[in-house]
């Protein structure tokens, strides 16, 4: 039963039955057939064919685009985080989900003020002197506004919407159970994981909800640029700042898109790459959103990072991997460079080495006689990543986050000094990571902790042998074997299996039925047997139940 292997719950009814209806809608009728979820629609359309209530004149990529602006802010959330994973998704959905708009209606001011009373314990006015009705900023989550301490200091404050959080697990939890579903009936190999891409989602969009954590993302940021006099970020209020609540240092000054002293554009834009830099290739802590709007330029011409509600963190063997991937891309190295994407990510299917390569060949050729200044890093990158999604090599969400911050980056500093280029400022960062890994010093700890680990394995290795052998001797070895594509096939064989049986119990109520009415025993109505009236009824319904089920499918 679909009731019981989806777990639902009464509460979560009506947003199944919206997502059905939202999805035929829009031309996604065929996904309700194959995940069988028909049941959520009301019942006087149960037994119509599924057809779009809109001309379906738009491509897939816009109804796509559609459905999840009909859905909400959850949904809407997911489409952004697909619209950063040019490795799993084609370039036309990337294009049409990146269109997707964080735009809802501000929140009362009444409501803001309520909220804050209820994370405070207590009357606001204890702790702020004035708070700005009009927000600086609105999203789905929560919104912003500017607020001045009872000793003067101006502060902005991050006041999450009521409720949020309730409709937000409700969604995910439906989700979760859609992917599921899409996993085991529309989905046959393992590039796309529906279940994979919900988890991350839902492990980022929680995170989102508790603005501690974002508290503590600015408090380590604040830390690594302490001694950085060119960048700024926002002191944190910790006794005004809860699960629901944060409080941080106002920064006065400019948005990008507006600053008036031009002769700074080449200094700012060098600050912000070496920043940024600093942030990969040293820190291995970034900034995962660094759009126009996550910086502000203070009036004497320093940059605040602010809004470090989405990061990104690299192992030293990412950065140094990262590092790898770059100088072989400068070196025009090929084979290295596939060497290091391949280490990168994950291969789902054999690959043709000899395609990849001439693929990749091509790309760096491209560049052939092309100084560093004149390279665009974002078609770089994003023909690289084309390449990923061709040859369905799936790159670790991090590493995905770290190309599209790179690729903002880039705009960012492009849009401040046109002809500046990044490039200049990163391959110091890298040749540096390359350096420190050569050093002696570091080659020899290496070492000894290889040897370490093929003592240990030495070691090891005769017990797990006696393992092995005893269980043997003892008929206790298993191997386990997971069959690629079955659930689909048996999922069939249910149907037809319930088919059949449906069949044979109609067949045998209507034998049975036919018996009792030649016998003519037991009560009788107009004349007839009423248990053997009972049966034909039944063997009635249950056959128009099958053949509408049948027809239904469009399998006749």
């Amino acid at each position: 039963m679909l009731f019981k292997d989806i777990g639902i719950h009464y509460r979560n009814m009506k947003r199944y039955r919206d997502i059905v209806e939202v999805l035929i809608k829009h031309g996604f009728g065929y996904l309700i057939e194959l995940m069988e979820l028909r049941q959520f629609l009301p019942l006087s359309k149960r037994i119509k064919k599924l057809k779009p209530s809109n001309p379906q004149q738009d491509s897939r990529a816009i109804r796509l685009r559609k459905v999840l602006e009909e859905l909400g802010p959850t949904y809407i959330k997911l489409g952004q985080l697909l619209s950063t994973r040019p490795d799993l998704i084609s370039r036309t959905y990337i294009e049409e989900l990146e269109k997707l708009q964080d735009q809802v209606p501000a929140m009362n001011f009444e409501d803001v003020i309520k909220q804050l009373n209820r994370e405070l314990n207590g009357d606001y006015n204890e702790y702020f002197s004035k708070v700005a009705a009009a927000p600086l900023a609105s999203a789905s989550i929560g919104q912003v506004h500017k607020a001045t301490l009872k000793n003067g200091e101006e502060v902005v404050v991050k006041v999450q919407r009521k409720g949020i959080q309730s409709t937000i697990e409700t969604d995910l939890d439906i989700m979760t159970n859609l992917a599921g579903l899409l996993k085991n009936r529309v989905f046959s190999d393992d590039f796309i994981d529906p279940i994979e891409i919900v988890n991350n989602f839902s492990n980022m969009i929680k995170q989102e909800l508790d603005y501690r954590i974002e508290a503590r993302n600015t408090k380590k940021f604040r830390k690594n640029f302490a001694s950085e006099d060119d960048i700024i970020i926002p002191k944190v209020f910790w006794d005004l700042t809860t699960k629901r609540i944060f409080t941080m240092e106002f920064i006065p000054g400019y948005n990008i898109n507006k600053l008036k002293d031009s002769s700074k554009n080449d200094s700012l834009a060098r600050i912000i790459s070496k920043s940024f830099m600093k942030q990969i290739m040293i820190d291995g802590l970034f900034h995962g959103d660094p759009h126009p709007g996550n910086f502000i330029i203070s009036r004497d011409y320093k940059v605040a990072w602010i809004d470090f509600g989405l990061v990104g963190q690299l192992t030293q063997d990412d950065k140094e991997r990262v590092a790898n991937l770059f100088i072989a891309l400068i070196k025009k190295d090929t084979d290295k460079a596939i060497e290091e994407l391949l280490n990168l990510g994950m291969v789902t299917k054999e690959i043709d080495m000899r395609s990849l390569k001439r693929d990749f060949a091509r790309l760096i050729e491209d560049y052939h006689g092309v100084t560093l200044e004149e390279v665009e890093l974002s078609v770089v990158m994003n023909r690289l990543l084309d390449l990923t999604f061709k040859y369905k090599i799936r790159l670790p969400i991090e590493f995905i986050l770290l190309v599209k911050a790179l690729i903002t980056v880039e705009g960012v500093v492009s849009k401040i000094e046109p002809k500046f280029d990044i490039l200049t400022v990163a391959k110091p960062f890298a040749y540096d990571i390359i350096k420190k890994r050569l050093s002696p010093k570091r080659l020899m700890g290496d070492t000894l902790e290889r040897l370490q680990e093929i003592s240990k394995y030495i070691i090891d290795l005769p017990e797990e042998l006696h393992n092995i052998f005893n269980l043997m001797q003892e008929d206790q070895l298993e191997i386990k074997f997971h069959h690629v594509g079955i659930k689909p096939l048996t999922s069939k064989l249910d149907i037809v299996s319930n088919r059949l049986s449906i069949s044979l119990i109609i067949a045998s109520l209507i034998v049975g039925s036919s018996l009792i009415m030649v016998a003519d025993k037991g009560p009788e109505f107009l004349g007839f047997p009423v248990v053997g009236i009972s049966g034909y009824l039944i063997a009635v319904v249950l056959g128009i139940w099958l053949v509408i089920s049948i027809l239904r499918s469009g399998k006749f």
